[in-house]
């Protein structure tokens, strides 16, 4: 059974996002550094084992104040970034609600209530020190709904009369979704991969092409509901191709330890599906000009 200073140094541990690595290297220094300090205070005001285990934790400080702390240290700048795009995020949906609401007289309270949500979290999260989560989980699952109800906004933006919001607000979203993406990136392929240059370089491929397909399904859905007026099956279609990626970055995570090639070789089927439409658009505008 672990001693409460073990627990509590595991809680300080939890509270960080590095990798698995770095943890266990962080639990020993710290463990180390605490177990010094118990017995300093054993030897010098002689208190019972469990007193000075309780006094030394005391002295260092709370857990998730402490944890925080080191996070900080460890990735700099990324808490603020997180801090900035939420509250950025917050005035934005504000003010798209406002414009639409006086400018065009529609209210869109759904999209309202989901994007303002979405930023509250993004604000909530980097201050968390109370209770332990996968942060990289909830973090990139939220980036990434983030940016989808971002480009939302955008869409919404575009339908305004007045062309001097439209433009102010379109460069302030685009600003949004740039940071957005940055800070996936970051986690995914710095935050939190090992060292081994090839795991990063798979999940550059995959965020890379995971955006592009994101990007082109939501057009064409929001593209079919303005045509349409109504849901229809095709949107289930349309939608598909997110499925497909998601799958296959799993399977890619679930390979590349054991066959780092046929890891590469799925993770560039949907980066050349992406080349492949592009081509198909654009080669006739681009050769018969």
């Amino acid at each position: 059974m672990k001693s409460k200073l073990e627990q509590y140094v595991e809680n300080i541990v939890r509270h960080t996002e590095s990798s698995k690595k770095e943890k266990e290297d962080l639990y020993d220094e710290l463990l180390i550094h605490l177990q010094i300090s118990r017995d300093y205070l054993m030897e010098e005001e002689g208190l019972t084992p469990e007193k000075a285990e309780e006094k030394a934790m005391q002295l260092f400080g709370l857990e998730g104040e402490i944890g925080s702390q080191i996070q900080q240290a460890l990735f700099p700048y990324r808490k603020e970034l997180m801090l900035t795009l939420a509250i950025s995020s917050i005035l934005f949906t504000i003010g798209v609600y406002l414009s639409s609401l006086f400018v065009e007289g529609d209210a869109y309270i759904v999209w309202l209530c989901i994007s303002m949500s979405l930023s509250t979290m993004l604000l909530l999260l980097p201050l968390n020190q109370h209770f332990h989560i996968n942060r990289k989980l909830w973090l990139n699952g939220l980036l990434v709904l983030h940016t989808l109800g971002q480009l939302y906004g955008w869409l919404i933006t575009s339908l305004l009369d007045q062309s001097m919001t439209v433009v102010g607000l379109t460069i302030w979203v685009w600003l949004n979704i740039a940071l957005s993406i940055s800070l996936v990136y970051r986690t995914t392929i710095y935050d939190y991969s090992s060292d081994e240059k090839y795991i990063k370089i798979l999940h550059g491929m995959n965020i890379t092409s995971g955006i592009i397909i994101s990007g082109m399904s939501l057009f064409l859905i929001v593209g079919g509901l303005i045509m349409i007026g109504q849901y229809h099956f095709m949107m289930v279609i349309f939608a598909s191709p997110i499925a497909i990626w998601v799958g296959m970055y799993a399977v890619q995570l679930k390979l590349v330890k054991k066959n780092k090639r046929i890891a590469f070789v799925i993770g560039m089927i949907p980066i050349a599906a992406c080349i492949l439409i592009f081509l198909w658009l654009y080669a006739p505008v681009l050769f018969f000009r």
